[in-house]
């Protein structure tokens, strides 16, 4: 017998009768979900299989404590509610019949639970008898016990249950739950028994919903599971609840939440909907809609949407387009990398451009840049755009089979190189072999320049070399007037006068002659060392 101060509901089972009214004789086995203390006395109250043979009448009452009373723990100090209770009927040449369910203090001090048949076809016509010993029979909550068993202002205390098969039956035919008139609720009912942290000793106490599937997709044979959304606003969603009785977190688990839900809250979302909710008149809300979608809760509580499949046009708005949208909202979109050196792929044949495009606008209507690997030669191009995608050129080309690097345009109308450096050099070239080559200008004009050099704030070049060799210099102010350049085969020329610096007697150049001004004057020293005076001082 429980301790007094627990509080306790009857569960009345029965009566069993047969066809002709006899009492069935048989066992009512119980077994609840997890072991737990009784703190007031230190009780300890086992799950084992407790037997309770049906009476006369072929009734049997069973006092059990309620479910979500206080005062229980697991020995350690820790609060234990929540459990379920396992009701096992086997009457005599029937097959065991079983129910799990709670027993919340909200019940009253009496429940009454009977075994009845599930309506079959009509075509089968079973009776009451055959039902039972094929098994087509579930334990439901019915009606008080009766109204003599009752405290006289107690009234009914029972909650309403779907007549569900067990195990054993076999239905042949359609099955539906509820009526437009009166929706209802499918109810898959887990425990956890089995336990959680894995070993020997659990074992699996999850209800599950399981469909079998051979068929392929042909005439939609292939569908396990299919929602039908009634209206185009209505939403068909998976939902994920938190339900746990205590927090993981010492705060809270839940951002939008200060204390910890009593209630189950909605985690995530994963659905399909067609039209916005609040304006479905609206193209552009539309447009953010039309999809089958994942959301879940912001900082706020409030779900949202952060990766979407569109369903729809992304111009029209209509369901059908034959190119989808994956989208992220209110999301960052991270690869993982680990051991097994993941990649982000865009994958397609050499017949087709691969591209990585950066656009205002759904579709393709509004690019700005395209990261894009060519067709055929899958050479590597950043392409820009000015606005309604009109193509402008690619400023940045890499060749895949050489990998040159151009940079300009193919018809040079980007607006180059440029490079900032605070310190140190801009730009090396490292010729690795001997004679090797560090930069070439290739103009179409002789005038092309080569290199050029300003003060900033010039109006002008101060120096400039052309590729014809020709070396142009000025102030910044006007324009370049000092010039050198080939006037011919083995000549130098300039168009003004050379300036050339006192310096002392230079070393005999035995292959030729220097020219130079020692003192103001201008002398030649030939390749035996002599030194004339050109001109004096």
């Amino acid at each position: 017998m429980l301790p007094s101060d627990i509080r306790t509901t009857t569960v009345h089972v029965g009566p069993f009768l047969d066809d002709l009214g006899e009492p069935w004789s048989g066992t009512i086995t119980v077994e609840s979900s997890i072991a737990r203390v009784w703190d007031a006395s230190a009780a300890v109250i086992s799950p084992r299989p407790a037997v309770v043979a049906l009476g006369d009448d072929g009734t049997a009452a069973i006092p059990l404590a309620t479910t979500d009373q206080p005062g229980f723990s697991d020995g350690a100090g820790r609060p234990v509610s929540g459990w379920t209770y396992t009701l096992t009927v086997e009457l005599a040449g029937v097959a065991p019949v079983r129910r799990t369910f709670d027993l919340p203090t909200s019940t009253g001090p009496d429940l009454r639970l009977t075994l009845a048949p599930v309506a079959p076809p009509v075509a089968r016509g079973l009776t009451r008898r055959d039902a039972l010993r094929a098994g087509a029979a579930a334990l439901v909550a019915g009606s008080a016990a009766t109204a003599a068993a009752q405290p006289a202002a107690a009234g009914p205390h029972l909650r309403g249950g779907v007549v569900l098969p067990t195990a054993r039956t076999v239905f042949d035919d359609d099955l539906q739950v509820g009526t437009t008139a009166n929706p209802s609720t499918l109810l898959v009912k887990s425990s956890p028994a089995g336990g959680t942290a894995g070993g020997p000793g659990s074992y699996d106490s999850t209800g599950r919903i399981v469909m079998e599937t051979y068929q392929p997709h042909f005439g939609s044979y292939g569908e396990s599971l299919r929602v039908q959304l009634k209206d185009a606003r209505a939403k068909g969603m998976l939902t994920y609840q938190g339900s746990w009785p205590t927090p993981h977190y010492p705060d809270g688990d839940y951002t939008w939440l200060p204390t910890h839900p009593t209630t189950p809250v909605t985690i995530a979302w994963i659905g399909a909907h067609f039209l916005n909710n609040d304006d479905p008149g609206s193209l552009e809300k539309n447009l953010w809609h039309g999809h089958i979608n994942f959301e879940v809760p912001d900082a706020k509580g409030a779900l949202r949407t952060r990766l979407e499949i569109k369903l729809v046009d992304p111009v029209t708005g209509k369901i059908g387009t034959d190119r989808s949208a994956v989208r992220t909202n209110m999301a960052d979109f991270e690869l993982q990398v680990g051991a097994a050196d993941e990649q982000l792929r865009i994958v397609g044949t050499d017949s087709h451009p691969k591209d990585l495009v950066f656009a205002t606008e759904v579709g393709a209507r509004q690019p700005r840049w395209i990261l894009r690997a060519t067709e055929n030669d899958a050479n590597l191009e950043l392409r820009r755009y000015r606005a309604g995608n009109a193509y402008q050129d690619a400023p940045l080309v890499v060749d895949r089979l050489t990998g040159l690097v151009a940079v300009g345009g193919a018809a040079g109308t980007s607006a180059g190189l440029k490079v900032a450096q605070r310190g140190g050099v801009g730009i090396t070239v490292t010729p690795l072999a001997a004679g090797g080559q560090g930069m070439l200008v290739a103009g179409t004009d002789p005038t092309a320049r080569i290199v050029q050099g300003e003060v900033t704030g010039d109006p002008q070049r101060r120096f400039v070399a052309l590729v014809d060799g020709t070396l142009q210099w000025g102030t910044g102010a006007t324009e370049r007037d000092t010039l050198l350049y080939r006037r011919g085969p083995n000549q130098l020329g300039t168009d003004g006068g050379m300036f050339l610096r006192s310096s002392t007697t230079p070393a005999t150049a035995t292959t030729g002659g220097v020219l130079f001004v020692a003192d103001g004057a201008l002398k030649f020293r030939g390749a035996a060392g002599t030194v004339t005076t050109l001109a004096a001082a």
